[in-house]
């Protein structure tokens, strides 16, 4: 019997009374793993738990999840049809990463540098005094975008910014720098308003995060890549994690070991088997 027959089979004895849609789709999808078996020198009555498993790992590597869901229920009710249900049982499954968990991107020290450069060259200290607020204290947009004059403490050495985190009902206190302290007094000393947003536009109205966006998107960068800037920074000089968990609010450890490279975990381990 090929594997058009055990599929016809199958149709016809296990899925007797079903939705016309159900019956294609689990028609589609033996088809696809019948041909997999194919190329894999095996058909729909010699397969095996490696050959399902293969076929998974496969198809999460180019579709969507929902997708390869479909493939998996088929292939379990045809599974239990034949009287091998165990060949899909406990299968490993691989989700594919979301936007927001791939690959993180961040700017070299020298790219960084490049962009404090050019954006202290501008008359008006507004941009560059935004740019350092996100490369050295690791504030989020939307925070950002939220501040008003009276939530940051500026002295002539360091300072502080109160931010307020609207999700989750609280507040942190974050330091900065003595560089960033001048930058925020620079743009401040040029303003001759009282108006309470920190970032104004250029109508005196508070800076939206779209604005922000805009403005940023202007030296080829974004606030995320500012952000993980600096927490790539504080990893690379070896800040403990829990501080770096401080810091960036809602960081989870999981979240901030992703910062680190594998020669990075190998330093760490060579200094603690020498201590």
């Amino acid at each position: 019997m090929n594997n058009k027959e055990c599929i016809d089979r199958f149709i016809t004895e296990a899925l007797a009374g079903k939705a016309n849609n159900t019956v294609n789709s689990y028609r589609y999808s033996l088809e696809r793993f019948g041909k997999y078996l194919d190329e894999s020198d095996t058909d729909l009555i010699g397969y095996g738990r490696i050959n399902v498993q293969n076929y998974i790992d496969k198809q999460f590597a180019k579709r969507s999840a929902s997708g390869v869901n479909r493939e998996i229920a088929a292939i379990k009710a045809y599974s239990r049809y034949v009287g091998k249900p165990e060949v899909s049982e406990g299968l490993r499954i691989f989700k594919p990463l979301k936007a927001k968990q791939q690959a993180r991107t961040w700017l070299s020290p020298e790219n960084a540098n490049e962009i404090l450069h050019l954006t202290a060259l501008k008359p008006n200290k507004r941009d560059h005094a935004i740019v350092s607020l996100f490369l050295y204290s690791g504030l989020r947009l939307s925070e950002v975008a939220a501040l008003d004059r009276n939530d940051v403490n500026l002295c002539e050495s360091r300072g502080t910014v109160n931010v307020r985190e609207y999700k989750m009902g609280c507040e942190r206190i974050v330091p900065l720098s003595s560089g960033t302290c001048k930058a925020i007094k620079d743009y401040l000393d040029q303003r001759n308003d009282n108006l309470e947003a920190l970032f104004l536009s250029s109508f005196y109205k508070p800076l939206s995060a779209r604005s922000i966006q805009s403005m940023l998107k202007q030296y080829g960068i974004n606030s995320t890549q500012l952000r993980h800037t600096f927490v790539k920074t504080l990893v690379n000089k070896g800040t403990p994690i829990e501080t770096v968990k401080v810091l960036n609010g809602r960081f989870s450890i999981g979240r901030i070991a992703s910062y680190f490279s594998t020669e990075g975990l190998a330093n760490v381990v060579d200094r603690f088997t020498k201590q």
